[in-house]
């Protein structure tokens, strides 16, 4: 991991119906090992992440001009410092046209790879906290919060210069909280999203479902646990899910047995790469739900074992109830006695 190039910028907005104001920075001259941490702290939030989008850019460079500045900094006509420039500048006047109240420390960073180069723009939050200092003085502090990530883009350069139109070399980080202020990040890339996480999601989870319906439940629920364990590493990897490598891992002694089944029941063929949204896919090995004062967890290979369900008369009944929680019932019962 080499910080080809590096900027910072800050947008802030304290009232809604006022402009965003922009404070430019200027390229950083000497990348020093404080800047490669935060990158790598970064990165590692951006991999861990669930719930991305992957796509590509807008074809209406009008409208979405980044791709034309960056594909002009790629060939050298305009400086790293200035497509940094003109894209914040860009970001704010989208910014502009929304109506909520912020501050954001932009991170724009180049990365040199031996497998590619890659792109980075992080939208960071202030977090505050409190400074001891050498004589026992408080003093209040900000700093970039570096636990959290929500709005982020990745741009593979090296799979966007060789035009491969199925290959997603954009991936968005958008938080759910931020409707509009995501929405005019995304649009200051130019993002359009190729990718349907949702279908492919339900896809898999459909294939794997019916791959392990005639199976024994203990070995339905290993095969659904190591389904879901590659697709995490993969996610960690910020890698799609090849089917014929998942087919592989499932079933050493068969490895092409999964895929030749995805393929005859769902048409996916054997070269095709998936991109599940994990967190939807955990439900492969834990079903979950809360409301009206009640929630529960527990192991789905569990489901219809120790835990039944009665779709008629809408009831789960649990027939082993963990030691920890039969204590506070019986301690309860007690107690109300």
């Amino acid at each position: 991991m080499a910080i080809q190039d590096l900027n910072f910028h800050t947008i802030t907005r304290w009232q809604d119906d006022q402009p965003a104001e922009l404070k430019l920075g200027n390229q950083v001259k000497g990348v020093t090992a404080d800047h490669e941490a935060l990158f790598s702290q970064l990165k590692k939030l951006f991999q861990f992440r669930a719930g991305k989008f992957f796509g590509k850019f807008s074809e209406d460079i009008g409208q979405h001009p980044f791709s034309s500045w960056l594909k002009e900094q790629q060939n050298g006509k305009i400086g790293f410092e200035k497509l940094s420039a003109l894209y914040v500048q860009q970001l704010k006047e989208l910014i502009d046209k929304t109506s909520e109240s912020f501050e954001r420390h932009i991170v724009h960073i180049q990365e040199d790879r031996a497998d590619g180069a890659r792109s980075y723009i992080f939208l960071l939050e202030n977090s505050s906290g409190m400074k001891l200092d050498s004589q026992h003085t408080l003093e209040p502090l900000d700093y970039l919060n570096t636990s959290k990530l929500e709005l982020a883009v990745r741009i593979d350069l090296e799979d966007w210069n060789s035009d491969a139109n199925d290959t997603p070399y954009l991936t968005l980080v958008k938080g759910r909280t931020l409707a509009k202020l995501g929405e005019a990040f995304a649009q200051s890339v130019g993002f359009e999203n190729i990718v349907d996480t949702k279908k492919e999601t339900e896809t898999l989870m459909e294939v794997l479902a019916g791959y392990t319906r005639d199976a024994e439940p203990k070995d339905a629920a290993n095969i659904k646990q190591k389904a879901y364990n590659f697709c995490v590493e993969q996610q960690q990897l910020g890698e799609a899910v090849p089917i014929t490598e998942l087919s592989g891992y499932l079933d050493e002694n068969q490895p092409t047995r999964f895929a030749e089944f995805a393929e005859q029941e769902a048409q996916i063929e054997n070269s095709k790469s998936l991109r599940p949204d994990t967190r939807k896919l955990k439900h492969l090995v834990r079903l979950s739900g809360k409301g009206n004062g009640l929630s529960l967890s527990f192991s789905s290979d569990l489901f219809q074992q120790t835990i039944l369900f009665d779709e008629q008369t809408d009831t789960l009944t649990i027939t082993a109830i963990p030691k920890t929680l039969k204590k506070q019932l019986m301690e309860y019962m007690k107690d109300k006695d």
